[in-house]
């Protein structure tokens, strides 16, 4: 007890050289609980947004921005497909589900998406539940007679401040034609928190107002065989066609995967030199503090403290400087977290800022010992202080 008393007493008597020493290792750490919150909150933000859906099909184009754009929301969306191409897969009998999608512009950034009643049904296959928060669904009218009822996301309802009934449109083109709030959803975790669901009818109808489209046009379409040993057959088939292509949501989550895997290895190398860096400058930090107390280090000498205790009482100063800095770079780490997270929830992902790593245990204890040991030339330092040779000025 008295060693470590003497040791806070020797921080607390220089408070700006040890507050700037535990600030730096905060620093360091709070790089690394950062990265490895992000990366994890990335990741589960994947897999939480990810279809049921085994197959996406669109037009020709990269199958990674289709599975962006239809199920993240997270890019332009692709090039259009027919209403045919729908009704051709739709009867196709080796498909148990098909849904229509239509990706459009946005409201306040909340993007538009037209779809039908079998988007939000409670399949048993399916891993996500829909459920009201407040109002119904929109309904599903028939092609020609658009109710422009739209169904909002728990975020985009938050952001933009509507309710049920509340009206609203984009575009002086719309101003006759405005969408009706009929519903609100509770938080699925997913892109869908930030999207504004409507008919495909009312989609065609706002087409056909703002850009003179009249051809029913579709983004994409969801699809689901009965069996999945007709998975590999129908991918091949809608591939070959000329105006359709068809993506495994799984393939494109794997080369995402396997891209952030490569930032990952970069940016462990990064935090490498940091450490390095934090270690060298907690080292100087200690050593420099050990020679101007020479004179003090061997008056402890001279009135009876063995080296053992000297070397002790450094040893525990740098031990309690990086316990600080531990915890303090957790605390930041996770603040710096909590902000990032904030921003890439905008663009469609879902990160969860608090996540407690399994690894943040290990990251303490692994700071502790490289703090202490960046402080054992120090302590040997003092150690090996001589009494005679430091006091001979002061007689």
């Amino acid at each position: 007890m008295r060693i470590l008393t003497v040791a806070l007493k020797y921080l607390s008597g220089r408070r700006v050289a040890s507050a700037l020493t535990a600030l730096s290792i905060a620093l360091g750490v709070s790089l690394v609980i950062a990265s490895l919150v992000l990366a994890r909150g990335i990741r589960d933000g994947f897999l939480a947004g990810a279809t049921d859906y085994n197959l996406v099909v669109g037009a020709k184009g990269s199958p990674t921005q289709l599975v962006l754009a239809v199920i993240f929301r997270m890019d332009l969306a692709t090039p259009n497909i027919e209403y045919t191409t729908y009704k051709r897969i739709v009867d196709d009998e080796r498909v148990e589900t098909a849904v229509p999608i239509g990706v459009g512009d946005a409201y306040q950034g909340y993007r538009y998406v037209a779809t039908d009643s079998a988007y939000f049904a409670p399949f048993q296959w399916r891993r996500r539940t829909y459920a009201l928060a407040a109002g119904r669904l929109f309904a599903d009218d028939p092609p020609d007679a658009p109710s422009y009822e739209a169904l909002l996301g728990s975020e985009a309802a938050g952001a933009t401040g509507l309710r049920v009934g509340d009206r609203f449109y984009e575009g002086e083109e719309m101003a006759e034609y405005p969408l009706t709030v009929v519903g609100i959803l509770r938080p699925t975790r997913s892109a869908d928190d930030r999207a504004i669901f409507f008919s495909l009818a009312s989609y065609w109808g706002m087409n056909e107002v703002a850009r003179k489209v009249i051809i029913k046009l579709l983004t994409a379409v969801l699809v689901r065989p009965k069996r999945m040993s007709d998975l590999g057959g129908l991918q091949r088939e809608l591939n070959v066609a000329a105006d359709t292509t068809a993506v495994l949501p799984s393939g494109v989550l794997l080369t995402i995967f396997n891209v952030m895997a490569v930032a990952e290895d970069v940016l462990t190398v990064i935090l490498a030199i940091v450490g390095i860096i934090v270690l060298l400058y907690v080292f100087v930090s200690l050593y420099s503090a050990t020679l101007e107390r020479r004179r003090e280090i061997a008056t402890m000498r001279a009135l009876g403290a063995r080296r053992a205790i000297v070397l002790s009482i450094v040893l525990v100063e740098s031990s309690a400087l990086a316990a600080v800095g531990a915890v303090g770079g957790i605390l930041g780490g996770h603040a710096v977290a909590y902000l990032a997270g904030a921003l890439l929830a905008r663009g469609g992902l879902v990160t969860n800022p608090f996540f407690f790593d399994a690894l943040e245990p290990a990251v303490v204890a692994s700071v502790i010992i490289l703090g202490t040991a960046a402080g054992l030339l120090p302590a040997v330092l003092a150690y090996r202080t001589e009494v005679a040779d430091n006091l001979a000025s002061l007689s």
